[in-house]
């Protein structure tokens, strides 16, 4: 027998999986004696470079048709177009990307409940005169809107959301 041969059960030894998972890899036997098959290293290393020149040609070009380069150049020419159109827009400041809108809307929240959480202190500093109950009411209705002005900023990714599909509907 020849020495470069190897069975199914030492090729998938040597290779360190089962024989079942060699046997699906469809490697097609270099010669058959009696129910033993033989296989060449080169047979499976041909195999697994054709398993893999598959994959790749099945991601970039799935339906294995044949690829117009000159639409394809087209396409991406008017994709580079379109980017730099955006990055322009957001250079000049006639666009802001949705993250800083979000960040400023944030900011814009937190320093509102921190005026609001300055109201009462400073009505009672200037107008001495009002009674404690008047504060006691107007501490209370600036928490509840200072927490509603703090789960604003859980509501801004639906808001942003909403605010991007009228904008899409009116495209």
């Amino acid at each position: 027998m020849d020495s470069h041969l190897l069975n199914k059960k030492n090729m998938a030894e040597s290779l360190g999986i089962s024989t079942q998972a060699f046997d699906k890899w469809g490697v097609k036997p270099h010669k058959k004696v009696g129910r033993q098959t033989f296989f060449r290293v080169q047979d499976v290393v041909e195999n697994r470079i054709e398993n893999e020149l598959k994959k790749n040609n099945n991601r970039v070009n799935p339906a294995g048709e044949k690829i117009d380069l000159e639409l394809e150049r087209a396409m991406l020419t008017q994709q580079q177009r379109i980017t730099q159109q955006i990055k322009n827009e957001i250079l000049e400041g006639r666009a802001i990307p949705v993250e800083a809108a979000r960040d400023v809307l944030a900011r814009i929240l937190s320093q509102v409940g921190a005026t609001l959480d300055s109201l009462a202190p400073n009505i009672k500093r200037r107008h001495p005169e009002i009674e404690q109950r008047i504060i006691d009411f107007i501490k209370s209705e600036t928490i509840k809107h200072q927490n509603e002005a703090s789960n604003l900023d859980d509501y801004l990714d639906d808001i942003i959301d909403d605010v991007i599909t009228q904008a899409e509907a009116k495209v």
